[in-house]
C-alpha cells in the first residue's frame, strides 16, 4: 500500500468513526464524509474537525490550510546515520539522523507551524504498525543548502520481530513532509527481546521478577 492510499484509508476510518460517535442517525451521509476526508487529506486540522462535529457544523465551509504542492524535485532529505542500530522491544533510545534542506525556505519550527522529526513503524510485509511516532523538535533552523545532524527520540515496537522504520518530518496538524517531496528511507530493523542488559544487579533482579510474573499472567 503506497503512502497516499494509506493516508486515505486512515482518514476514512477516522471520519467514519467520528460520525458514528456524533451522528448515529446520519451514518449514510457518504458525500459529507467524503468531503471531510478530502479536507483532512489537504491539511485540515483533525481536532478542529472534531469540534465542528460536536457543534453540528458538518456543512460549514471552512478554508483548509494551503498544502504545498508536491514537486518532482526533492525538497530535502532525512536519513538515519547512527552506527548503532540495536533495538530492544519497547525500550526507548536515541537515534542519530541527518537532515538536508534543498528548498528555498528554511526548515524551522514556529508557534504557528511546529515542525518535528517523527517516524512511522511498519511490519516486515509493509503494513502500518504505528503511524504517529514520538515527536522530536528540530534543534535549530536549517537554512537552504544546510545540513543538520541530531538525535531523535525513538520507541521501538513492543513485540520483538522484524520491522521497517521510516524517519520523517511533520508540520504538526498540517502534513507529513514525505507527502510534499522530502526524501525518506525505509530501513529494515530487527527488534530484539530485552534481556536486562546494562541494569544494576538489583534492577536486573527486579526485571527478572517482572518477566516471570508476565509469563505467569500469559500462561
Amino acid at each position: 500500500m503506497d503512502i497516499y492510499a494509506l493516508r486515505l484509508k486512515n482518514k476514512q476510518v477516522l471520519v467514519d468513526y467520528a460520525f458514528n460517535v456524533f451522528f448515529v442517525s446520519k451514518n449514510d451521509c457518504r458525500q459529507t464524509k467524503d468531503m471531510w476526508v478530502d479536507r483532512l487529506l489537504n491539511g485540515y486540522d483533525f481536532n478542529q474537525f472534531i469540534q465542528d462535529l460536536k457543534h453540528s457544523n458538518v456543512e460549514v465551509s471552512a478554508t483548509a490550510p494551503d498544502l504545498p504542492a508536491a514537486s518532482p524535485d526533492v525538497i530535502g532529505s532525512i536519513q538515519v546515520v547512527d552506527s548503532n542500530l540495536a533495538l530492544h522491544a519497547g525500550l526507548k533510545r536515541q537515534l542519530k539522523v541527518r537532515i538536508v534542506n534543498n528548498q528555498a525556505d528554511t526548515f524551522q519550527t514556529t508557534p504557528e507551524e511546529p515542525l518535528f522529526v517523527a517516524y512511522h513503524w511498519y511490519t516486515a510485509n509493509g503494513e502500518v504498525y504505528e503511524f504517529n511516532g514520538v515527536r522530536t523538535s528540530i534543534e535549530t533552523p536549517i537554512a537552504p543548502g544546510q545540513t543538520l545532524e541530531m538525535a531523535i527520540q525513538l520507541t521501538p515496537p513492543a513485540e520483538p520481530g522484524d520491522y521497517q522504520l521510516m524517519v520523517t518530518m511533520v508540520y504538526e496538524g498540517r502534513y507529513w513532509m514525505e507527502e510534499v517531496g522530502l526524501s525518506v528511507q525505509r530501513l529494515g530493523m530487527t527488534v530484539q527481546d530485552y534481556d536486562g542488559r546494562g541494569l544494576s544487579r538489583h534492577a536486573l533482579s527486579i526485571f527478572k521478577q517482572l518477566q516471570a510474573a508476565e509469563l505467569e499472567v500469559i500462561n
